[in-house]
């Protein structure tokens, strides 16, 4: 699994390589020698993303080896986000950490700027198409959320599905969430996605920690249930995360719940927690509640006023 990055850095120069058509639409007339559609999520990314979006791809490839893309998608936790020349690019896997950027699409974006639509044709190389064939290439979808994608694709005709969306959750994490009195200016935010199929996806970040993390029981940062009666609760899950810088983390996670796991987190008893040495109850903490959830355009908007746009990456 590639290393979680802030801010991508891919080799857009790489797109040098790839010539792209010009009015080449493929037609029920063309000679298709492979066809099939992909879906976009954010459980695809490396690691998986909390994200509400949906999407899907249709890939056709002709005798001349011009690849037809075409794609759309809608409800992404964030407006969309232009790096490298485009917001959604054309990926292929590499050794290299950091994945080669191929070609970017013009996107027609939706009024809300949470989703739209692309297509395009693409003249292949031969060693392209034997890339292409052998499912080393996928398309990503970037947001202001995640930087570094917020959906993705793999463009093979084996391409995994998901289920739909049963409930979602976008959460702060703030000291002040916290049963016992926390001194700290620390403060994040998450998304929480549960799928019908009872799959959990958790990702955040939080900025400002007072003193390293702590593991205890096994992790740092933490899914919990409550005890009735309770603030607190058993540990579930412990969550993966990583540093971004000395007082800032990264976080997420992937799980498949029990029935019964599923009913208490939509009864609102589950709840997020972050240890620290100078917090070892806890230093910030999220309650995956429906009666104080708030949603990522209102957390967003209070992000983004604590941030110089014109000198400073998103806080992510």
């Amino acid at each position: 699994m590639r290393t979680m990055r802030w801010i991508s850095i891919s080799l857009i120069g790489a797109a040098a390589t790839l010539q792209w058509g010009c009015g080449t639409e493929l037609d029920p007339t063309d000679d298709v020698t492979q066809s099939y559609s992909s879906a976009l999520a954010g459980d695809f990314m490396e690691p998986a993303v909390a994200s509400t979006g949906t999407g899907d791809i249709d890939v056709a490839l002709d005798k001349d080896d011009v690849l037809r893309i075409e794609g759309d998608f809608d409800n992404l936790v964030a407006d969309l986000r232009t790096f490298g020349g485009g917001a959604v690019h054309l990926r292929e896997d590499t050794d290299q950490e950091t994945a080669r950027s191929l070609f970017t699409f013009d996107v027609d974006v939706n009024d809300d700027e949470r989703g739209g639509t692309f297509s395009e044709d693409i003249e292949l190389t031969a060693d392209q198409v034997q890339a292409f064939r052998a499912g080393r290439y996928y398309i990503t979808v970037h947001s202001a959320a995640y930087p570094d994608g917020e959906l993705r694709a793999q463009l093979t005709e084996s391409s995994p599905s998901v289920s739909g969306i049963d409930d979602s959750w976008g959460l702060m994490l703030t000291p002040e969430a916290q049963p016992h009195d926390v001194d700290s200016d620390a403060e994040g935010w998450m998304w929480a996605i549960l799928r019908r199929d009872n799959v959990l996806v958790i990702s955040g970040v939080v900025d400002n920690l007072s003193s390293d993390l702590v593991e205890i029981n096994g992790g740092a940062i933490n899914l919990h249930d409550t005890d009735d009666d309770e603030d607190t609760g058993p540990l579930l899950f412990n969550l993966d995360y990583e540093m971004i810088d000395e007082d800032s983390v990264r976080f997420w996670y992937t799980a498949t719940l029990s029935t019964e796991e599923t009913l208490r987190m939509k009864a609102d008893d589950f709840y997020v927690n972050v240890i620290t040495e100078d917090n070892r109850d806890g230093e910030v903490r999220a309650d995956i509640t429906h009666d104080d959830r708030n949603f990522f355009e209102e957390i967003w908007d209070d992000v983004m006023d604590d941030r110089d746009p014109t000198t400073e990456d998103p806080p992510f």
